[in-house]
């Protein structure tokens, strides 16, 4: 085969597994997970309680098997949850969802939050959650 030819055939099978990857390209919802990931400026927080609105969840998982997650649904498009345990700035909670592609439409906030002698924090200022694919 020459080189001309070998290179055009490295090109046309490069295209076309580009074509079929499983990155769809026509905007339809792929379902996956999405992470809440917590800012804390502390180190000894042990309960959590939050809210994510936006499109729909469908279910949310604790990323540590140490910590204990307690969720309502308020509503078709908010859940309210309790995480308790040792948290730490990082990943917290995966959301199943059935459009990653939805991830921007997503809010998350900080409603309260106690240290693990269970004093509720009088201030929640450098707090933060973020809703990330």
């Amino acid at each position: 085969m020459s080189s001309a030819r070998w290179r055009f055939t490295l090109l046309a099978a490069v295209a076309l597994g580009a074509a079929c990857s499983n990155d769809p390209t026509s905007g339809a919802p792929r379902a996956g997970t999405l992470t809440l990931r917590l800012s804390t400026p502390r180190s000894d927080d042990g309960a959590l309680l939050f809210e994510v609105s936006g499109p729909p969840i469908d279910t949310a998982v604790v990323v540590n098997g140490s910590l204990q997650l307690f969720t309502r649904r308020a509503d078709g498009s908010t859940v309210v949850g309790a995480v308790v345990g040792g948290l730490t700035n990082g990943a917290l909670v995966t959301l199943r969802v059935p459009d990653v592609g939805a991830a921007g439409g997503y809010t998350a906030r900080v409603l309260e939050v106690a240290d693990r002698q269970n004093v509720l924090r009088t201030s929640l200022a450098g707090y933060a959650l973020t809703v990330t694919p």
